[in-house]
């Protein structure tokens, strides 16, 4: 029981963090590249389009040619790529694994769920980071372009749970 207890409150304590981290991934700019966070795909939109998936990113950086903005594009993709492969191992494999080891023995393996959500913190952190990159790509294009000024504030509402522990 106090397995579960600390995994669940390692659980919410990595959610709680990702919302406060999410209300700051938010840029809108009216003439250069704004920043959507994701609701499935994080997206940048320029020119009234928006650039939503690897491919059309791609594009849309290839169309900029900046070097600065083709570097934020590169640590997105990689963070990404990193985040994708981290969160399906430990969101699928390592749970799979662990039905297979508690049908053989008749036990669970405690290692194995702790693996796995460590590795669905560290995904999780790591699209945030890619995330982090898209944005300053548009912060930086919108200085470079003189579209923005340096008081940037996030546009989000905060939304926050309190779970009383006692009376």
């Amino acid at each position: 029981m106090k397995k579960l207890f600390l995994l669940l409150t390692v659980f919410i304590f990595f959610q709680a963090n990702a919302q406060k981290i999410q209300e700051k991934l938010f840029y809108h700019s009216a003439k250069g590249l704004s920043f959507i966070p994701p609701l499935s795909k994080p997206g940048l939109i320029y020119e009234g389009k928006l650039y939503i998936g690897k491919q059309r990113l791609t594009g849309l950086f290839y169309k900029l040619n900046d070097e600065t903005l083709n570097s934020y594009f590169n640590k997105y993709k990689a963070n990404k790529t990193a985040a994708d492969i981290l969160t399906i191992t430990g969101g699928v494999a390592l749970p799979l694994a662990n039905i297979f080891i508690a049908a053989n023995e008749g036990k669970v393996n405690w290692w194995l769920i702790a693996a796995s959500a460590l590795l669905n913190g560290t995904g999780g952190y790591l699209n945030m980071q890619a995330q982090k990159n898209l944005l300053l790509s548009s912060i930086y294009f919108d200085k470079k372009m003189g579209y923005t000024t340096n008081n940037f504030k996030p546009k989000q509402q905060v939304v926050q749970i309190a779970i009383p522990i006692g009376k």
